[in-house]
């Protein structure tokens, strides 16, 4: 058993994989906070209320309020800039999970699960070498440069975004979602003036066929994920459940970090 740990801690990959996934996670998270700025959701959901909803054993996390909360996201807009040149990537990448975290301990009221798996993946990045291939730091230092990185470093989150996944599956294996298609049933009806697909949704039958797709899809998708053969058309799969998904529900820039982040099952 320990030898084939070791040889499994051995083996690696060409760095350009872990690059790419450097850059496209930078590219998000610094769409995901100008967006967040030009919305104008500082003022509205960390200024201008007077009272928050604190996680157990977080109360010291509080709003820093006005130009502290914008200060705040300038910093990380910058770091996740940084992170997705692979520019002082250490730095970058631990200011980015600080500063991350800390908003979204701010309020439980506005919890959402692919807020966790950022900042999993943020603290991921801390440690991998992403920023060894394809970036700033490697120009600055070129000795530091790598053209191979450890296989784990890629699997590890491959494991993150699984556990995305199958525990959205998992947690739809109740009788609420799959006999009684709530809240579908009434999700579904309220969209019903979606061009093309709207009146799909006011068959008395769709939110069951919903409901199932959706916990099959999301317990079974990354196996198919991980096979080379079956994984062209798993991922196109992604891309329309997250685009349906994205466009139905108000869940910010999940759809695209999906979409983006699992393009890492490909060689």
């Amino acid at each position: 058993m320990l030898h084939r740990v070791g040889s499994y801690l051995e083996r690696t990959v060409p760095a350009e994989s872990l690059a790419f996934l450097r850059v496209i996670f930078g590219a998000l998270m610094t769409f995901s906070c100008v967006r967040f700025i030009a919305l104008g959701w500082i003022q509205e959901q960390y200024v201008a209320p007077t009272f928050h909803f604190p996680y157990q054993g977080f109360e010291w996390v509080s709003s820093l309020g006005s130009p502290g909360m914008e200060i705040l996201f300038g910093v990380m807009t910058l770091a996740a800039v940084a992170i997705m040149l692979g520019a002082w990537s250490r730095v970058a990448s631990i200011t980015f999970f600080v500063l991350f975290t800390y908003v979204e301990l701010i309020d439980k009221t506005y919890y959402l699960n692919h807020y966790y798996f950022v900042s999993i993946a943020a603290l991921l990045m801390c440690v991998v070498p992403a920023h060894r291939s394809f970036s700033i730091d490697a120009w600055r230092k070129p000795l530091s440069g790598v053209t191979r990185v450890p296989r784990w470093t890629l699997d590890i989150f491959k494991l993150q975004l699984g556990m995305v996944y199958v525990f959205a599956g998992i947690a739809k294996i109740n009788s609420a979602w799959l006999l009684d298609a709530m809240p579908l049933r009434i999700w579904l009806p309220a969209h019903d003036t979606m061009p093309v697909i709207g009146d799909l949704f006011t068959i008395p039958w769709m939110p069951w066929v919903f409901a199932w797709a959706g916990m099959l899809y999301d317990c079974c998708i990354v196996f198919f994920l991980l096979h080379r053969t079956t994984r062209p058309f798993a991922y196109v799969s992604v891309i329309a459940f997250h685009l349906v998904t994205g466009l139905l529900f108000q869940i910010g820039v999940f759809p695209l970090v999906m979409i983006g982040m699992t393009l890492i099952f490909f060689e």
